[in-house]
C-alpha cells in the first residue's frame, strides 16, 4: 500500500530512475536494507506518516487494509 500511495502523491513510478529496474539486485538488496523513494514535501504528514508506516521493515507493525480504510 505505500508504494501506491507514493505513487499517488508524485504521479511517478518508484525507482524509476533506475535502470532495469526489474532485474536490479543492487536496487532489491537496497530495498532489504530499508530504501525507500523520497517522500514529496508536499505530502500532508498524516500521509506521509501512514505511508511509512506500510513501509515497516516488520510486516507484523504495518497496518491493514481495513486498518487504513
Amino acid at each position: 500500500m505505500g508504494m501506491i500511495m507514493w505513487e499517488l502523491t508524485t504521479g511517478c513510478k518508484p525507482f524509476a530512475n533506475v535502470d532495469n529496474v526489474e532485474h536490479d539486485i543492487h536496487l532489491i538488496l537496497k530495498i532489504l536494507d530499508g530504501e525507500r523513494p523520497k517522500i514529496t514535501e508536499d505530502t500532508p504528514e498524516c500521509y506521509a506518516d501512514l505511508m511509512k508506516s506500510c513501509w515497516d521493515p516488520d510486516s507484523k507493525k504495518r497496518p491493514s487494509v481495513t486498518e487504513i480504510r
